[in-house]
């Protein structure tokens, strides 16, 4: 189930629910107290100016969500920093998050008993990371992208492995499989039809990826306007089944000169989306200040207010 099969209910209103706890001079929300939301869900925990802000823990009361519950950091109302979210099938997730999604680095342990420890993006296995199969042991590990196998990467059997390029949740383009026996494989993975039409590859996805002078950072972004500002493609076509063909037989640890170019340009491809994801990352933690920024203002207005009550008393 995703996060957002599984939204918690707003309760930004003074007044919306039960509520016992504390309170500011509007009335609204703030400090730590408990909630009974319309739906029966509960939150209990910090909140701060009518919202879920600080540590909290939030309980779904509805039968098909039985027994879920996240615990963990909120920001203005949406799960945000470290927590653990249990979900109905018994599944867990615990990690980073960022605007309500799972966001950073996290393990998620499924209720096949299959694990995947690394990095998310928006709620998607995104990033480096392994997937552990329970079944039989064997394991994914290297670059995923939009929650698929994409990039390179290495597959573990029991006795040997595969390490290559990956995509669409495939073997795809020049690998090799190493054997315990001191020897490996190379050759190319093609697909099965081979009239399909390949959209976009390697070298013309590097390609693609540019410069926007566009979009660089306005004067309020607070975000180095010295550093070129990239666009990504649109996200490679997905690819039909794919088979292997082999190629040279060699000792270990070699590589041919079709593996070496495929390397530089995946790694060419990896540098660029890093400059793409940090200059994102970038934009958001500068919003993210200036919200915190905003709220300290309201906060220290609200303490010059009272205080001013006080005194005049």
């Amino acid at each position: 189930m995703s996060d957002e099969e599984l939204g918690e209910e707003e309760d930004t209103g003074s007044w919306i629910g039960a509520y016992e706890g504390d309170r500011n001079e509007k009335l609204e929300r703030h400090g730590v107290g408990k909630a009974i939301l319309p739906n029966k869900d509960t939150y209990e925990g910090s909140y701060m100016f009518g919202k879920r802000d600080g540590h909290g823990v939030y309980r779904f009361h509805a039968k098909a969500a039985k027994n879920a519950r996240y615990q963990g950091e909120y920001y203005q109302a949406k799960k945000q920093g470290m927590g653990k979210f249990i979900y109905p099938d018994g599944s867990r997730y615990e990690g980073q998050w960022v605007n309500d999604l799972k966001d950073g680095t996290g393990k998620y342990y499924y209720i096949n008993g299959d694990i995947y420890e690394g990095e998310w993006s928006k709620g998607l296995r995104h990033g480096k990371g392994r997937y552990t199969y329970a079944a039989d042991k064997t394991y994914y590990e290297g670059s995923w992208r939009k929650g698929k196998w994409e990039g390179f990467g290495e597959f573990h059997f029991c006795n040997y492995k595969y390490v290559g390029r990956f995509r669409d949740n495939k073997m795809y383009g020049y690998g090799k499989f190493v054997f315990d026996t001191c020897c490996e494989l190379h050759g190319q993975y093609f697909l099965d039809d081979k009239d399909a039409l390949v959209l976009m590859d390697l070298a013309t996805e590097a390609a693609l990826v540019r410069i926007d002078e566009e979009k660089r950072g306005g004067e309020d972004d607070q975000v180095d306007d010295s550093e070129p500002q990239y666009r990504m493609p649109p996200s490679p076509p997905p690819i039909g089944p794919t088979h292997f063909e082999a190629g040279q037989l060699t000792r270990l640890y070699m590589m041919t000169p079709e593996e070496e170019e495929e390397a530089r340009l995946v790694a060419q491809l990896n540098s660029l989306r890093e400059k793409v994801e940090a200059q994102i990352k970038a934009k958001q933690e500068a919003e993210m200040r200036r919200a915190e920024t905003e709220a300290a203002r309201w906060a220290r207005l609200e303490a010059e207010r009272v205080t001013e009550e006080i005194l005049a008393e």
